[in-house]
């Protein structure tokens, strides 16, 4: 947790020091593929889609973000992935 001002404040920054929160637009600029490194070629094909994708934040905590990206699959289905993000690996579009 980020602390400012006394406030306990759970906050992130983008790769250019922009103070990211629940709710902002992120860029997403770099994948560890590491993360892929034993998953299905279908689910690494779609992780890597998400690679310059702008994504909404839906956590921030001790200076990472989650973002998440859902897939209709065809007669009501959904799949989605999720990442935890750093700084450098975001770029804030939009809040």
């Amino acid at each position: 947790m980020t602390y400012i001002l006394g406030q306990g404040i759970n906050m992130a920054v983008d790769v250019n020091g922009k103070k990211v929160v629940v709710g902002s637009k992120v860029k997403v600029l770099y994948i560890n593929p590491r993360i892929t490194e034993f998953l299905p070629e279908e689910e690494v094909s779609d992780i890597n889609s998400m690679l310059h994708d702008i994504l909404d934040v839906y956590e921030v905590s001790d200076n990472f973000v989650k973002v998440e990206k859902v897939w209709g699959r065809g007669e009501g289905r959904t799949e989605s992935h999720r990442l935890t993000l750093s700084s450098g690996e975001i770029e804030l579009v939009g809040s």
